[in-house]
């Protein structure tokens, strides 16, 4: 008979699991990445979730948004967080890996 498991040694394996895998972690709370993102390269938080469109926090947003995609969130999720359209976010994305030479 398989033992119900308990919230508490789900967050365990869980915890376990993302420091051997850091590759497979994932952020549990996307608008929390995505402040923390914005506070570590010194962008106000209004200008990185508005409308501001001066180069360096379009180029930090965009590669916020590249950040969230490979972390598993959708398109959808991500455009929702920024508050523009799921083929901005797709855009923002490629222009990411483009800068990368990807």
């Amino acid at each position: 008979m398989i033992e119900p498991v308990t919230a508490k040694e789900m967050q365990q394996a869980y915890f376990w699991a993302a420091q051997c895998h850091p590759e497979l972690a994932r952020a549990r709370n996307p608008e929390e990445y995505a402040a923390d993102f914005a506070r570590r390269h010194g962008i106000r938080l209004p200008d990185f979730f508005g409308k501001t469109r001066t180069h360096d926090v379009a180029h930090r947003r965009q590669e916020c948004m590249a950040d969230l995609r490979e972390q598993g969130f959708t398109l959808s999720r991500i455009a929702r967080l920024f508050k523009r359209d799921h083929t901005t976010v797709q855009h923002g994305i490629e222009a990411v890996k483009r800068r990368k030479g990807l």
